[in-house]
């Protein structure tokens, strides 16, 4: 069997990691590097926002932006509404091929075969 207390002892050892002599050093040095990296890279992202946003800004307000919007707007209107117009021309068709008389007789003639297989249904049950 393994002795516990050898074992203890090594992973304890085995969970600190090793010291090294220039280890401050090391850390002084990675942290300035990513220090400086990110303050050059915060003002790069800052400007580049910056000349992005006046960009659009121009594109907006030079590129007609209110003229062409309106003209989306009218043509989806007049597609909604000739869409709708159809619906309703569908919808006229129906009432008008028989009237109320033919929705009121369907269903009548659904609630009759309903009314049939559940019959059936019991008389088998």
């Amino acid at each position: 069997m393994a002795d516990l207390d050898f074992e203890a002892q090594l992973s304890r050892l085995y969970g600190q990691p090793p010291v090294f002599r220039d280890a401050e050093l090391f850390t002084q040095r990675v942290t300035q590097k990513l220090d400086r990296g990110w303050a050059v890279r915060r003002v790069v992202i800052g400007a580049t926002g910056v000349v992005a946003g006046l960009v659009v800004a121009a594109q907006l307000i030079g590129g007609r932006f209110v003229s062409e919007f309106s003209a989306v707007s009218r043509d989806g209107v007049q597609k909604m509404d000739l869409g709708l117009d159809k619906v309703a021309a569908r919808y006229d068709q129906l009432f008008t091929l028989g009237g109320t008389e033919t929705l009121w007789l369907a269903a009548g003639l659904a609630a009759i075969a309903l009314a049939f297989a559940v019959t059936r249904l019991v008389d088998e049950v």
